[in-house]
């Protein structure tokens, strides 16, 4: 788990709160991470082909892009 990395839920899927760099440099080098989710805990973020993806197999949002 890495607790320097705290996400935030919106309606369609999920955003960085706090900890953006460290996001990014522990998913280069692994393909999953625990991370918190401000209000819902701890949740697992993993990568796939159409991009990062935060739940479980049965039902996950995605890491939406700051803009």
């Amino acid at each position: 788990m890495t607790p320097e990395i705290l996400l935030v839920r919106q309606r369609d899927g999920y955003r960085v709160l706090h900890g953006h760099l460290h996001l990014a440099s522990v998913m280069s080098e692994n393909d999953e991470v625990i991370v918190d989710v401000s209000g819902e805990g701890k949740v697992k973020m993993f990568k796939t082909r159409d991009g990062i993806l935060i739940g479980d197999k049965n039902r996950c949002l995605p890491l939406l892009m700051n803009a």
